[in-house]
């Protein structure tokens, strides 16, 4: 198994983990709101199929009720195709582009100097993704896509967070370390956000999912900006290795592609609520390819953390 990079070896879990069922009032009124669209369009190719029926060649009652099924099921499918773009066009301005670049100690010009430039004065170590937390610029991503940051003591690791504000501009700033989790391969960034307003994600909840529902990944595999892939919730309770050697427990098991440049991205349900955060994938063996079978960090777990990691900038189980 691959995360990031580096190669673990993992087994499944047996451990099984309890779903409760709930419902919130946000997921009633979209499914009103794809209701009442989806009345009004049907409504409307009912019209059109009439019209075809009226001023066109008679047809038999047989095929002009297939007429409707084939009008019905190609707008049905127009819908469901118009869901998932606006779906990402809502989720993707929430979703950074993270760089890990070393400082070359040979340059004349200082650090600060490269990191407000967009160029190659600076060695890319790695690239990955996170989601912005809230309006304040709190960056929340995978311990190991900053670990080299983290570790560092030779003062040239930096970290350069691609960005998009709420009018759609984009900018770029150098990431801060604020806390971190090994444990469960979180951190939380900080960037300087004077002058644009960030939208954060919506976050969702991990304790009600169900295997078989519609979820989708948004990050930048590869260092290929805002990319979506689609998939499937195709287990829970999954245990899966954390940079730290220990594990962690209930993580979501997803076929939606996860590659290398995918880590610390949103797993988003079918409303654009975070579920989970990417983390790792399956590679076949000698390939470095992945085998379909991805991992995310159930949201449940993060919202846990990450106040912590913003406030003490170390996990709760670290202070007590």
């Amino acid at each position: 198994m691959a995360v990031m990079g580096s190669l673990y070896q993992v087994n499944p879990s047996p451990i099984p983990t309890t779903i409760s069922s709930s419902s919130s009032s946000s997921s009633s009124t979209t499914q009103k709101g794809l209701l009442t669209r989806r009345t009004l369009v049907l409504g409307q190719s009912l019209i059109a199929t009439s019209s075809l029926h009226l001023f066109g060649p008679i047809l038999s009652p047989s095929s002009y009720q297939q007429a409707i099924a084939q009008q019905v099921q190609q707008d049905e499918l127009q819908l469901e195709e118009d869901r998932i773009v606006n779906l990402f066009q809502e989720t993707s301005p929430s979703v950074v582009f993270i760089k890990d670049i070393e400082i070359d100690k040979s340059l004349k010009t200082s650090p600060e100097e490269v990191m407000l430039r967009d160029d190659n004065s600076a060695k890319i170590e790695g690239t990955g993704s996170g989601f912005i937390w809230d309006k304040f610029g709190h960056i929340v991503t995978n311990y190991h896509v900053v670990s080299k940051l983290i570790t560092d003591s030779s003062g040239l690791q930096r970290c350069k967070v691609y960005l998009v504000d709420a009018k759609g501009n984009g900018f770029y700033r150098e990431g801060k370390i604020v806390g971190y989790d090994a444990a469960y391969d979180l951190a939380v960034l900080k960037v300087d956000v004077e002058g644009y307003i960030l939208k954060p994600v919506v976050i969702g909840t991990s304790s009600d999912l169900h295997v078989g529902q519609s979820c989708f990944a948004i990050g930048n595999p590869y260092g290929y900006e805002n990319t979506l892939t689609t998939g499937v919730v195709s287990g829970l309770g999954r245990e899966i290795p954390s940079p730290n050697g220990s594990a962690i427990r209930g993580a979501i098991q997803t076929d939606a592609a996860i590659n290398a440049g995918n880590s610390g991205g949103p797993l988003i349900d079918s409303y654009g609520h975070v579920i989970g955060v990417n983390t790792a994938t399956f590679t076949r063996k000698g390939t470095g390819v992945s085998s379909g079978v991805n991992f995310a960090i159930p949201i449940d777990i993060v919202v846990r953390t990450v106040p912590y990691l913003i406030v003490y900038g170390t996990p709760y189980s670290n202070r007590f």
